[in-house]
């Protein structure tokens, strides 16, 4: 242990408690042991067996309950504290220790009554105001709460831990002016303590201000004398983009036994984001041939199998490094965006989410389940993760451009123009804060706003394709089809084009009328990225919107072949079946879709229509339109579907209302007026019966249920 040999000194522990297990002393040691190698887990394990051999230490218990606590275990920590108060009632630290395991469990009033307590019994121990604060602060109270961060520092003057918690209060209250002032007094207490130059080397990053950071950093690295440190201050020039200074940080690092593989890592990292794609791999394959569980070094790896597009070799590694530590948050963060990036979104949905089981400030994992559900056609559920990730950050700028979508979506266009003004206030050189406002403009319709929005986006980021696709729709909205398709072609000789802009230049000619180009262009993008969905969909409904539907379905099975959970692409699968008269295999795929996603909409109305036209399955045609009627409560298509079942069933009161929504969304649709017709020949409305069912054949002389139609106004005489 004196030498820092601690790999070899946890084994010699190990080896003693062999010899002898109820050795508590021994369980202390080898947790101290843990500890200094990070290794929270097991240190936990040791401190709660020692304890458990020394039911009448106090301290024991308190010392094994904060670590309990550190791994949200609140209920064990609990447990410890009330051992420890048992023994001594007295006992400050067991007071704070249930103060906090009951703010874990949500007893916030209880937590507060604990710290109360602990203050009486000794009015100089500082952190019990400390916690008391962050208790009342989470409560709303922060008048409350500042005046119990005060008392902290009042009971322990030369105490840097009080000054940094009331510093994180001003920064969550944001006020930073207040937070600096207390941060640099907290310093000039001990100008040699890492807490407090890290602390201020934080705030400056975090202020924008990344300059002034550096100092801080340096002095952490200088006075803690530790590897970690100096990683710490290699991660500040990463941060601080000036990666030839963390390069000689972590040059100086790859000798030391304890940093070798994460210097190598991050030197691999490097190379890579550098171009040096040989030298990262030679990096990457050393470290996992000395440690081939490494987390680190094998997100690395997927990261350069990725760049190959590899993307099942990168899953791979990335669900090895999950193997290795299931709770590594970079990798379920790598997976997620995996499973984003080939169209499994329900895979993507499960590893963002499991992110935020694990990480205490899930910013990214919010935001991608944010997006996620916004392009599922959910904004509502999506607007719950957005607000999240703006309460863990409100300076997110991401976070703010997310609500603002969201708002345009759900037709909030107030809450979305003041998120936008935050943006283009804030940011006015960010192209992602003008494409925002193109969003706003386009949910306000205001055309050419956005025209100019996307424009200036466009400006400041060349190549981003966002602006590049608003602005080939807006042409193509507005009847320009000839510009839409000069701007894509001008993009396409601009630069190497990648599959996204591809399959965006393909749907641009398809709806200029040119499918023969569109479709060369969509086969370019399933070459240049083959497990690119959205290349083959387009190919899907290029065939289909010729008549080729045999290509189309192999097309769209093709998609399948590559996600076999792709609902999107199942759901085509039949309704093209259902367009050739294929009706037996339809349905058929339609069960698969929706044994795929027991929601999906589309799959469950024409399943049950089919049922319904074929007079079977009544009850469970009804359920499946009902299920599409939740999803989807202003299709006129699902509305008919459930008023036709009624209809089947015998039951046309139930119907006329689905019937008649439907026939007024969409008073041109022949099938619709038919099945109103027949709806109210069975409730005895025969006027209105003749009237729909003339209109109905009007509109089309030979649509599905015309014969049917004739018959019934010939009954009606």
């Amino acid at each position: 242990m004196k030498e820092s040999r601690l790999n070899e000194a946890s084994i010699e522990y190990r080896k003693a408690l062999q010899l002898e297990p109820r050795r508590a002393d021994l369980r202390v040691k080898l947790a101290e042991v843990y500890l200094r190698l990070n290794d929270g887990v097991n240190a936990m394990r040791e401190l709660v067996r020692a304890a458990d051999l020394r039911p009448d230490d106090a301290g024991l218990q308190v010392r094994a309950g904060g670590l309990l606590l550190m791994a949200h275990a609140f209920e064990d920590a609990r447990g410890r504290a009330d051992k420890a108060l048992k023994i001594d009632p007295q006992n400050v630290d067991a007071l704070i220790l249930r103060g906090n395991a009951l703010a874990g469990l949500k007893d916030l009033d209880g937590a507060i009554a604990e710290y109360e307590e602990a203050i009486a019994s000794d009015p100089s121990r500082n952190e019990a105001y400390v916690n008391r604060g962050m208790i009342q602060a989470v409560q709303g109270r922060r008048t409350d709460a500042e005046k119990s961060f005060k008392q902290a520092v009042e009971a322990a003057p030369r105490s840097v831990d009080a000054r940094l918690a009331l510093a994180n209060f001003y920064w969550a209250s944001q006020r930073p002016r207040d937070c600096e002032e207390v941060l640099k007094a907290a310093l000039a207490l001990d100008p040699s303590d890492a807490r407090a130059n890290r602390a201020l080397g934080v705030f400056y990053m975090a202020s924008g201000r990344v300059a002034e950071a550096e100092p801080y950093f340096q002095a952490v690295a200088t006075h803690a004398h530790t590897s970690a440190a100096r990683l710490t201050l290699a991660q500040y020039y990463l941060a601080a983009k000036r990666p030839q200074d963390a390069r000689r940080v972590l040059e100086g690092l790859v000798s030391q036994p304890d940093t070798a593989p994460v210097a190598s890592t991050r030197l691999a990292a490097l190379d890579m984001a550098e171009g040096h794609r040989d030298a990262a791999w030679t990096r990457v394959r050393a470290v996992l041939d000395k440690t081939p569980t490494y987390g680190p070094a094998l997100l690395v790896k997927a990261e350069l199998l990725l760049a190959d597009r590899k993307r099942t070799e990168a899953l791979d590694a990335v669900k090895a490094a999950l193997a290795a530590d299931a709770s590594a948050v970079p990798a379920h963060m790598m997976a997620g965006r995996l499973y984003a990036e080939v169209g499994q979104t329900e895979e993507a949905i499960r590893e963002f989410e499991q992110v935020l089981r694990l990480d205490s400030r899930p910013l990214a994992a919010d935001l991608a389940l944010a997006r996620l559900h916004l392009a599922a056609g959910n904004p509502t559920k999506a607007l719950t993760y957005a607000n999240e990730a703006a309460t863990i950050e409100p300076r997110s700028p991401d976070a703010h451009n997310m609500l603002a979508r969201i708002y345009a979506s759900l037709g909030e266009v107030d809450k979305a123009k003041a998120e936008i003004a935050l943006l283009t206030r804030s940011f006015p050189t960010s192209a992602a804060a003008w494409n925002v406002a193109a969003v706003g403009y386009l949910a306000s319709r205001q055309p050419e706003a956005a025209r100019a929005a996307f424009e200036r986006a466009l400006t400041l980021d060349p190549d981003n394709l966002e602006a590049l696709a608003g602005l080939l729709r807006l042409d193509v909205d507005a009847g320009r089809t000839k510009q839409a398709v000069a701007r894509a072609d001008a993009e396409l000789q601009r630069r190497t084009p990648d599959a996204n802009l591809l399959v965006l230049a393909a749907r641009t000619y398809a709806a200029a009328g040119d499918t023969r180009q569109g479709e060369a262009l969509a086969r370019r993008a399933v070459e240049a990225d083959p497990d690119r969905l959205e290349a083959y969909v387009m190919l899907g409904q290029l065939y289909a919107s010729e008549h080729r539907t045999a290509e189309a379905i192999e097309q769209f099975r093709a998609v399948l072949a590559r996600n076999p959970r792709s609902v999107p692409a199942s759901t085509m699968v039949g309704v093209l079946l259902q367009s050739e008269g294929q009706t037996a295999a339809a349905e058929r795929q339609y069960e698969q879709t929706l044994a795929i996603d027991a929601e999906a909409a589309v799959a469950a109305n024409n399943l049950a229509y089919l049922y319904a036209a074929a007079g079977r399955n009544l009850d469970r045609a009804l359920e499946l339109a009902q299920t599409a009627k939740r999803r989807l409560p202003d299709d006129p298509r699902v509305s008919d579907t459930v008023g036709w079942i009624y209809v089947k069933k015998k039951l046309a009161s139930l119907a006329l209302p689905h019937l008649e929504a439907s026939v007024a969304s969409a008073p041109n649709d022949p099938v619709f007026q038919y099945h109103v017709g027949v709806a109210y020949l069975q409730t005895g409305q025969s006027a209105k019966a003749r009237r729909a069912l003339t209109r109905a054949l009007s509109l089309k002389a030979n649509f599905e249920g015309a014969d049917d139609a004739r018959k019934a106004l010939q009954s009606l005489g």
